[in-house]
């Protein structure tokens, strides 16, 4: 297991630390932070886009086709009952120099990604409070 650390800064703006990384979070004015970082839900979609993408360069790497700079854009909405990320539509856009013929690999490549299949099946998230310091 791995541990992330969450700490509260001030207003709704809140500290990850990863592994010695440290990562600011936060919303946008108007949802009442400021804006001194992305929202949780950005970096969540974020995290999928990052591990389809690495995904894509092993495979790239390991079959030894041009990727160099190719890019994923994704565009998520959220939706109530429960208030969740609904939906997440992924763009990929390959080098021009990519062969058509490999197109359809990426694309299970993509798929293939830590995050995406844990959002296939129902994770088990346990919760528990403890106070004092």
């Amino acid at each position: 297991m791995s541990l992330i650390s969450i700490k509260h800064e001030n207003a709704l703006r809140v500290r990850a630390d990863i592994r010695g990384h440290k990562l600011v979070l936060d919303v946008p004015a108007n949802l009442g932070g400021a804006d001194a970082g992305p929202e949780p839900v950005e970096l969540f979609t974020a995290s999928l886009g990052a591990c389809m993408a690495m995904h894509i360069a092993k495979y790239c790497e390991t079959a030894k086709l041009p990727h160099e700079g190719f890019e994923i854009d994704l565009d998520f909405q959220v939706v109530k009952g429960p208030l969740r990320v609904g939906s997440v539509m992924v763009d990929i856009r390959l080098p021009a120099e990519f062969p058509e013929s490999r197109v359809e690999a990426i694309k299970r490549a993509a798929q293939q990604c830590t995050v995406k299949n844990t959002l296939k099946d129902t994770t088990a998230v346990d919760v528990e409070v403890y106070r004092g310091a």
